[in-house]
């Protein structure tokens, strides 16, 4: 699994436990809905810390908690 996998399955998850429409999340975190699409379509293979901090910013928690996720196995993701 990629980072940029990881990172959408871990958002959708988080999402849905804190019953957040993905509109209301991209006006939460400033995280424009382009960058999003980006992600989901594989455009984007590594998202930088600053999305993970926007990311974390946009749901109300920590960096910590979103990383805090079977999704980022270190053994599982695949580096490029």
């Amino acid at each position: 699994m990629t980072i940029s996998e990881a990172y959408i399955l871990r958002l959708k998850e988080l999402l849905k436990e804190k019953k957040m429409t993905q509109y209301r999340f991209v006006r939460e975190s400033c995280i424009p809905m382009s960058t999003l699409q980006s992600i989901k379509q594989g455009k984007t293979k590594s998202p930088n810390m600053t999305l993970f901090f926007m990311t974390a910013y946009g749901l109300g928690i920590s960096v910590v908690e979103f990383l805090d996720s079977p999704y980022f196995n270190m053994d599982d993701i695949e580096f490029l």
